[in-house]
């Protein structure tokens, strides 16, 4: 920190003095009597700098750009820190800071996290911060890629820029749990009570909007946000199955195993409903529908669906150790021979909640899974719109293909033009074809050439649309089907009915017991009944234990499988400017292709005399 210490040292003497238009609504967490580091008044005198001499909310966010943490963490840090005034005083700003320190080194920005670790409280960094105080304007200093605090109102929204940046937030932001109306309420020690009412009723009636839960216990393997990635390769294979009725039989080729392997469908499918079966909570790869290969189009499109489904199989990291997994991609033998010979686990994965939930607050969990039917609703809609859009760049594609086919018609009947045409009776000078119709003759038959190439560029720029942007989506969109097939699984086994149905039943057991332990002494007749209510109690006591172990599983699988779900949408950025430089490409090579005609159509003849002279 010398680098500070040298130009600001003047600072410390006001840096822990209160503004004298300190707002009431400070909140009773703050580190006033702590000796901070100079870089608090440092990062304080460039928020004034670049708030007009106040601190407001957008000059505390663009400070903070420089902690180098993802933007909806800065965002959460601000809406926590921020009191409702007009500006902010130094004792909040001093807050806001302090959970930046904390969120870098991967721990809880909260007020909690900040009075727990009061005395130990890490040091922010914020390279390039002192450059603010020379500069007059304070986007011109901020690191290039950063905007303004944004509060967006989709809750799956997230401002991160990749699979690292989801890493980071996601461990920084492990436990603060955010209620669905947009309250924090993080949880508090027995004894600060009073520090959460003070809590909520600072941070009761923000947008509600701005909430987001973060996830830290996911495998952030970056290999799985990378839909665009391939480590399968799938074609039909020369040889057919089958004695007397035959079937199609797929080489698969996985570089990953360095392995070659020959499957048919049925071992697709059955693979497919081992995963579902071995792992009911999680999102699986989607496999293309059953039918018989009547055309070429049809087995084509199986091919294609058959390596999107065995691409996203290998690309989930608990899913690529599974030893069945292994062995469908690795081992020679036929698929039916090595179930049958092989000793398989076909029961549903026990789950640690504990250990795959980390420090993340059990309520904070509940919270999620009590929006199950508003997060299903948004999942309806990504599937929506994902189908639009692959429907309009199928579309597109054939639309571009249209256009193609009609410039290479255009292109012929300019060539047509050129035929050499017989002399008819009269007189003959007005058939010989003068110097202007030569010339004419001549440059139609490069603006065809030209017009041709367009036809090409058009037909090409089509299948690129076909191929590659419209097969990105559709990867998303397995994603999207994958998600609504998990909680569709996880509607039907939830065990909260049943929980309560063994809840009602216990009840009425005890009561009957109660009863029958009020008479004194137990008549012997009544004995039996006695030990009956025992042993059902004993057995609805083991029953509600095994029901609620199984609803926490769910609960607890669907929070984090929501978390992956949302990690996905690292990878529009992948899409959108691999689609967007193509049609960059594409329209350069269009323009610079008109550009040619267009000097060969300023080439054309234009005295009309001299096309009979």
């Amino acid at each position: 920190m010398s680098r500070y210490a040298d130009t600001f040292a003047s600072l410390l003497s006001v840096f822990t003095k209160l503004p004298s238009n300190c707002n009431d609504t400070t909140p009773a967490v703050s580190v006033d009597n702590v000796a901070l580091p100079v870089v608090y008044a440092v990062a304080f005198s460039a928020a004034q700098k670049a708030g007009g001499g106040r601190v407001t909310r957008d000059a505390l966010q663009q400070t903070l750009e420089f902690s180098g943490l993802p933007r909806h963490v800065t965002g959460q840090i601000v809406l926590t820190a921020d009191t409702g005034a007009d500006s902010l005083a130094q004792r909040d700003f001093n807050l806001a800071l302090a959970m930046v320190a904390l969120a870098q080194k991967n721990m809880s920005p909260t007020l909690e996290s900040v009075m727990f670790h009061k005395e130990d409280l890490p040091v922010p960094e914020l390279d390039g911060v002192e450059t603010l105080i020379s500069s007059s304007n304070m986007h011109s200093s901020m690191p290039p890629g950063r905007g303004r605090l944004d509060a967006p109102d989709d809750p799956w929204s997230s401002a991160s820029a990749g699979p690292g940046a989801v890493a980071s937030s996601t461990a920084a932001l492990g436990s603060m749990s955010l209620a669905t109306n947009g309250t924090e309420t993080a949880s508090l020690p027995a004894n600060a009570d009073s520090t959460k009412k003070e809590h909520q009723q600072r941070t009761a009636g923000r947008d509600s909007s701005a909430s987001q839960t973060f996830v830290p216990g996911i495998n952030m393997d970056e290999l799985q946000w990378k839909l665009d990635k391939e480590d399968v390769s799938i074609k039909e294979s020369a040889e057919r199955g089958g004695i007397v009725f035959k079937h199609t039989n797929y080489e698969i080729s996985t570089r990953s195993f360095s392995s070659m392997v020959v499957r048919r469908y049925r071992d697709f499918d059955w693979i497919s409903n081992y995963l579902v079966t071995r792992y009911p909570y999680r999102m699986h790869a989607n496999i293309p529908p059953k039918g018989f290969p009547v055309d070429r189009k049809f087995l084509d499109n199986r091919i294609k669906g058959l390596t999107r489904f065995a691409s996203a199989i290998l690309r989930i990291p608990f899913l690529r150790r599974d030893a069945l997994v292994i062995q469908f991609f690795t081992n020679t033998d036929e698929f039916g021979h090595v179930l049958k010979v092989g000793n398989l686990d076909m029961e549903a994965e026990d789950i640690d909640v504990e250990d795959e939930l980390g420090s993340t607050p059990w309520p904070e969990v509940q919270q999620t899974y009590a929006a199950f039917d508003d997060f299903y609703a948004q999942v309806a809609r990504d599937e929506e719109r994902y189908r639009t859009q692959i429907t309009s760049l199928e579309k597109i594609a054939r639309y571009k293909q249209a256009i193609g086919d009609e410039l290479n018609v255009y292109s012929d009947t300019m060539r047509l033009i050129n035929a050499p045409r017989e002399s008819v009776s009269g007189s003959r000078k007005f058939h010989v074809q003068a110097a202007s119709k030569r010339t004419l003759d001549s440059n139609l038959n490069e603006l065809s050439m030209s017009f041709s190439d367009a036809s090409l560029l058009e037909k090409a720029h089509g299948e690129v649309q076909k191929t590659i942007s419209a097969e990105y989506l559709r990867r998303v969109y397995d994603v999207v089907i994958s998600m609504k097939l998990m909680m569709d699984r996880m509607r039907r086994m939830e065990k909260r009915k049943d929980i309560q149905r063994v809840c009602e039943r216990n009840d009425a057991n005890r009561k009957a017991m109660a009863q029958l332990n009020g008479e004194s002494p137990v008549p012997d007749s009544d004995r039996s009944s006695t030990d009956r209510l025992e042993r059902l109690l004993r057995e609805d006591a083991a029953e509600l234990q095994l029901l609620n172990h199984e609803q926490r599983c769910i609960e607890a699988r669907f929070y984090l499988e929501l978390a992956r779900y949302k990690c996905y949408e690292s990878f529009l950025q992948t899409h959108y400017h691999g689609y967007i430089e193509e049609q960059i490409k594409h329209h350069t090579m269009t323009l610079n292709a008109w550009k040619q005609a267009l000097s060969t159509a300023d080439d054309l003849p234009t005295d009309p005399l001299g096309f009979i002279s």
